[in-house]
């Protein structure tokens, strides 16, 4: 090849190289996206997973389709989630609970941070207090009376043993300095029931969850998790007004599998980043004391690092550990 064919074909060459290099960007999504979520149907993470769902199909312009993959605490659906392809196609919507599982089980499979595409921020919602409607108590500083005078009497029901639903009543105990009994379930639905019906007395939710109950007036609220009182319900004092310092948020963010192109990420984030900001989508979760916690995919990372240690230390304290 003559040096000026060589020339031509080496410029011919770079510049069809030049639409490559946005061509996943300007082609994603070509097909319908699924968004998984490691949580029942009916829970808070389900409902937040629906709302952005439908919020970001119409943003990409095509279907968003939400998946229940609940098991194991989360363990089941979030594996599922980082052994899919890292083309953009499958994406999830993680809670706290994600960086909690991987220090209860002996065995994991995977690196919760490392094994993972940090894509955005979602939300933070406060942890509710709900008590049986006929509790003789109406916030926690009467709960903790009650369980002071009755030792061993009163139960705490959780999502499952070092669930943040357990972490935060665990917490809870300890700057109050006072004692439940824990009640574990298999997961958030199983427990309203029974708290409605009175077998158990306490348990953490999100607002979201019982919100209709709490209406109704079968349910009724101790307290919010959260550092400020949530304006859902402004009139229900948060914890840390009682226990000083007793204050875990829940979250909510959209993570993908291990390898994502940054191109595809950086799409999805500027996409959610704008749907949690808007004003549709805060009037949505307002209701249940959520506020939006819009985060680069950078800042996600960092912020995840410090969560998994922390909770990894409340499980620690808890003891919980499932083989």
């Amino acid at each position: 090849m003559s040096p000026l064919n060589r020339r031509s074909f080496l410029a011919t060459s770079a510049l069809l190289c030049i639409p490559q290099l946005g061509f996943a960007t300007e082609t994603y999504p070509s097909k319908p996206i699924r968004l998984t979520t490691p949580n029942s149907a009916g829970s808070g993470a389900d409902g937040m997973a629906r709302r952005l769902g439908d919020h970001l199909g119409r943003a990409l312009k095509q279907p968003v389709f939400v998946e229940n993959l609940p098991g194991a605490g989360g363990l089941m659906g979030s594996e599922n989630l980082l052994r899919s392809a890292p083309d953009g196609s499958t994406i999830g919507l993680i809670s706290s609970n994600y960086v909690v599982f991987p220090h209860l089980y002996r065995k994991f499979a995977f690196d919760a941070v490392k094994d993972m595409t940090p894509v955005a921020g979602v939300a933070s919602t406060p942890m509710v207090l709900v008590a049986r409607a006929d509790l003789p108590a109406s916030n926690v500083s009467e709960l903790k009376a009650l369980a002071l005078k009755s030792p061993g009497k009163l139960t705490l029901g959780s999502s499952g043993n070092g669930t943040i639903l357990h972490l935060m009543g665990m917490y809870m105990q300890e700057k109050g300095q006072f004692t439940l009994t824990h009640v574990p379930y298999k997961g958030v639905a199983p427990v309203i029931p029974d708290l409605v019906s009175g077998t158990i007395d306490v348990a953490f939710f999100s607002y979201a969850s019982v919100e209709g109950l709490v209406k109704q007036g079968r349910l009724k609220l101790l307290g919010v998790s959260s550092a400020k009182r949530s304006p859902a319900m402004p009139e229900v004092k948060t914890l840390d007004e009682v226990f000083p310092g007793c204050i875990l948020e829940a979250w909510y963010a959209v993570i993908g599998p291990k390898g994502m192109p940054p191109e595809i990420t950086q799409k999805l984030n500027e996409s959610i980043t704008a749907i949690v900001q808007s004003d549709s989508f805060k009037g949505q979760i307002a209701g249940e004391g959520a506020v939006p916690m819009p985060m680069a995919p950078d800042v996600l990372l960092a912020f995840m690092k410090s969560e998994y240690t922390k909770h990894g230390a409340l499980v620690s304290r808890s003891g919980a550990i499932i083989q």
